[in-house]
């Protein structure tokens, strides 16, 4: 029976999400739960392709957004405010076949071009140009523990572990958005130490509210004297722990707060029987958090985002570009009162 292509803004997600938990290629950001939180915090329009049969279910798909923007231009990305969510395909014919019906969802929709966000699936493909701007790094975790910190860089990760165990830092996972508040606080001073923009608090909300109930979410807090002086967001999904967010409190940076925080999260990940712990992606010209994430013993991936047609994106998305050099200066001088609000009413274009 030949299979048939559908496309629709609305899924069910016992269905969708069955079909991700055993596809090899399925991971946290094609998950329902995180791409609602997507899609609750900016209201991006959500666009899947599926191909199936009557009798058999899905067999191929790609889920993607719609992004309208008048500072940034209208596009179709595969996902927003995603690392990677590589297409669903296992062969090159199913790929083709969505493509194709993406690129009339394009047209329909005025939309500039796609961004397809490939980890694994650009086997599928070979005549269309990738850029590879960021790269991901992921920790094996089938060592043990002890066996593990021993391949850790041993002046900046593993004596980092020891100091902060001896200063007395406490590390708790959080129990209450109250919790999630705290982090966030601390999350305001350091985009704006780093020059990148801040989110919107309704994000960190939505994460709490729809993933931390299904145990797909865990908040690591370092407590110095009753003082929250860090903390890790990390996402669960099959066999992968993802770390998604840090932020810290700079006058305390000298505790070594991040290492300890970030060997917990890898611990519990080994006790969850995780198979891999993802530092998640980094820019290719953050040369310095590219070489802290190597010293946790890191494997380093190309990720492959393809652009379809081959234009090139806005200024303003290109992280690499002297429009956002110029950005992180601003960021950096402006209150986070206007940071914050500037978030709010601008992140939401950049996805």
């Amino acid at each position: 029976m030949p299979l048939k292509i559908v496309t629709t803004n609305t899924i069910d997600p016992l269905v969708w999400d069955e079909f991700v938990e055993h596809h090899p290629l399925g991971t946290i950001y094609h998950h329902s739960s995180w791409q609602e939180v997507i899609k609750k915090t900016y209201g991006y329009q959500p666009l899947y392709h599926f191909l199936q049969e009557d009798s058999s279910g899905l067999q191929a798909a790609i889920s993607s957004a719609f992004v309208k923007s008048r500072l940034t231009g209208n596009r179709i990305i595969s996902y927003p405010f995603s690392d990677t969510c590589d297409p669903l395909v296992e062969t090159s014919e199913q790929l083709d076949a969505l493509l194709k019906a993406l690129e009339k969802s394009r047209s329909e929709l005025n939309a500039r071009f796609v961004e397809l966000r490939f980890a694994k699936a650009n086997r599928f493909i070979d005549n269309y140009p990738s850029c590879p701007e960021y790269h991901s790094y992921h920790l094996a975790l089938d060592e043990k523990p002890d066996t593990l910190l021993r391949t850790f860089h041993k002046s900046c990760i593993q004596r980092a572990i020891k100091k902060a165990k001896q200063q007395g830092l406490q590390i708790v996972t959080g129990k209450t958005e109250g919790d999630m508040k705290a982090f966030y606080r601390l999350h305001l001073t350091t985009r704006k130490k780093h020059g990148v923009p801040i989110q919107p608090y309704r994000f960190f909300r939505n994460l709490w509210n729809t993933l931390f109930p299904k145990n797909m979410l865990t908040l690591f807090l370092g407590g110095y004297h009753d003082k929250v002086i860090g903390g890790i967001v990390v996402l669960w999904f099959k066999d992968i722990a993802y770390f998604k967010f840090g932020a810290s409190d700079y006058e305390f940076l000298h505790l070594r707060a991040n290492q300890l925080l970030m060997w917990k999260a890898i611990q519990l990940a080994q006790e969850r029987g995780c198979r891999i712990f993802d530092f998640g992606r980094t820019n290719c010209v953050n040369k310095g958090l590219a070489q802290y994430k190597t010293r946790w013993g890191t494997r380093k991936m190309a990720l492959h985002y393809f652009i379809i047609p081959n234009v090139r994106k806005s200024e303003a998305l290109i992280e690499s570009s002297s429009r956002h050099a110029i950005s992180r200066k601003v960021i950096t001088r402006m209150p986070e009162l206007v940071n914050r609000m500037s978030g709010e009413l601008l992140y939401k274009h950049f996805a």
